[in-house]
């Protein structure tokens, strides 16, 4: 389990993501070497990044402008998916462990199309919802809070899903579209539990940041990654992966089993 964060302070989309070992099956190329599942989660519904045409034209606006905001959001403003775009500047700076994932893109679940989502599900968890990131909390604040938690609780999810039953209304090959819950409700198939334990590990954080990543394409061709967003995800991420490695004088390596991996004992 990852969890991708920025500057605490600044209330941005988290990511979290999940490596599952022992999966055995029909995997895609990219994975059939190692029996894992990789699944990939964000705080936010929607996903600003919502084609690849999207992707490009975001990206460039955030390279050449993301360092004045008033200038950037004059631009944003003059398309048709401004709050969209904007959104991700708004979202609520809350403790990691109440909230909620999702996978923002929709996958395969054997014959059917599906988004999925986690759910915090102790009280403990639902209650630290209130507690909200402050200007004079540390840079590393968020992290703090998850490493205090870990170390005193046991923390629950329910692992839920949510069947595409209309193409016209829960679009596919656009990321940007929340599937309207009330009329294609959440379903919950699986629970997931992390006990408490010490969660922060120097050797193991090195060794993710080093040589591992997450990918969707890493796992079973019945969990399919569909759409825009997840073809370019194909590419983009061994890409991105391959130079962040030469850059800094790493190879990427591709565990079979937890055990593997250091710190984990």
């Amino acid at each position: 389990m990852s969890l991708t964060v920025s500057q605490d302070r600044i209330p941005q989309p988290r990511g979290f993501a999940m490596k599952l070992f022992g999966v055995h099956g029909d995997m895609f190329d990219a994975g059939k070497d190692y029996p894992t599942q990789d699944i990939e989660f964000n705080s936010t519904p929607a996903l600003d990044l919502a084609t690849a045409k999207v992707t490009k034209e975001i990206i460039d606006l955030r390279i050449n402008y993301g360092g004045d905001q008033k200038e950037l959001y004059k631009r944003l403003e003059k398309r048709p998916d401004t709050d969209l775009q904007k959104y991700r500047d708004t979202v609520r700076n809350t403790h990691l462990e109440s909230t909620r994932q999702y996978s923002q893109t929709a996958y395969r679940f054997g014959d059917y199309v599906i988004k999925w989502c986690l759910v915090p599900d102790s009280e403990t968890q639902r209650k630290l919802y209130d507690e909200t990131v402050k200007p004079d909390d540390g840079p590393d604040v968020l992290h703090r809070w998850l490493q205090n938690f870990h170390k005193e609780h046991d923390a629950s999810y329910l692992f839920q899903i949510q069947l595409c039953e209309n193409l016209e209304d829960q679009p596919v090959e656009y990321a940007g579209k929340v599937w309207d819950p009330e009329k294609y409700p959440w379903q919950t198939v699986a629970t997931l539990k992390i006990p408490k334990q010490d969660s922060f590990n120097y050797e193991r954080k090195m060794f993710w940041e080093d040589h591992m990543r997450v990918d969707p394409w890493h796992g079973l061709k019945t969990l399919q990654p569909l759409g825009g967003p997840n073809r370019l995800r194909k590419v983009v991420y061994p890409a991105s992966s391959a130079l962040r490695r030469k850059m800094n004088g790493r190879k990427e390596i591709n565990v079979k089993s937890i055990d593997e991996i250091p710190g984990m004992a």
